[in-house]
């Protein structure tokens, strides 16, 4: 009896270790990962964008409806983003992955299939599910793992503040502060963009037009000229960085993952703190 309660846990700590990771898909700079949702009777696995620049989950309209069984009547309307952009909201039964279940989600509900076309996903999973955890991104495994801690991690670890340090940003937003050949500016960390952007007003050198995509909630992609600054230095900590920007008319800066060169990082929401290893 005892060795068969034995090896029943040790089946159960390994499969539970299994489904504590997901598999990690990176495509540019942009991450991917499955998420399960169940609604209403209906459960679906689906592949869904990683994004720490927005504070809520997003679902396509379309996949809501078809196969998550969101009645379209039963959307509220939430207002979000400067332009007070007009989007329904709705509640899922539950959302899943990293082996964690949360309940009664609060999902926006957009088109993202027509807003982002080739890049769009079928859902985005945004700050307010990341926030509880500390999540390993592995590139070499190319898996997200949800630890417990990060105390006992080496790496080159980054303090952030958030909408609590910084009012005029978005709830749980992950800022860096940084500078810029001596001037003060913030960053924030934004897995969901594709570019990297300056704030208002900072032209650190000279700059160049280029032809790049655009598209945000409110604004279909398409393409647009605009006006890039080459081989910027940045400091963030005590660590300096060297990227392309695009100036833009945002409140902070905005990088994605390219700063960190391929590292494998773990974003530890409850400390504040990535640390890049």
């Amino acid at each position: 009896m005892k060795l068969r309660f034995a090896i029943f846990m040790i089946v159960f700590i390994a499969c539970t270790a299994v489904c504590a990771q997901n598999v990690l898909t990176v495509k540019g700079n942009f991450m991917y990962t499955d998420v399960s949702l169940a609604n209403k009777g209906h459960l679906c696995n689906v592949n869904s964008l990683i994004d720490t620049g927005c504070s809520l989950c997003i679902v396509d309209s379309a996949f809501a409806v078809d196969s998550c069984g969101v009645k379209a009547g039963e959307a509220k309307v939430m207002y979000v983003n400067d332009d007070k952009t007009a989007l329904s909201s709705v509640v899922i039964d539950s959302v899943s992955f990293c082996g964690s279940v949360y309940r009664d989600v609060n999902c926006l509900m957009a088109d993202l299939d027509g807003i982002y076309q080739k890049y769009a996903p079928r859902f985005i999973i945004g700050a307010d599910l990341l926030k509880s955890g500390v999540w390993k991104f592995d590139m070499q495994t190319k898996t997200v793992v949800r630890l417990a801690d990060s105390k006992s991690v080496n790496g080159m670890a980054i303090k952030w503040k958030n909408h609590e340090d910084y009012p005029d940003v978005a709830m749980d937003y992950i800022i860096f502060d940084s500078k810029i050949k001596g001037r003060k500016t913030r960053f924030t960390f934004d897995t969901g963009t594709k570019y990297n952007k300056l704030e208002r007003g900072l032209r650190p050198g000279k700059t160049e037009q280029i032809e790049k995509e655009t598209a945000n909630i409110s604004t279909p992609l398409s393409g647009k000229t605009a006006e890039m600054c080459r081989n910027v230095e940045f400091v963030i900590g005590k660590t300096e960085f060297v990227l392309d920007f695009i100036c833009s008319d945002y409140n902070t800066g905005l990088i994605n993952i390219e700063f960190l060169h391929g590292h494998s990082f773990i974003l530890d929401y409850p400390r504040r703190m990535l640390i890049v290893l």
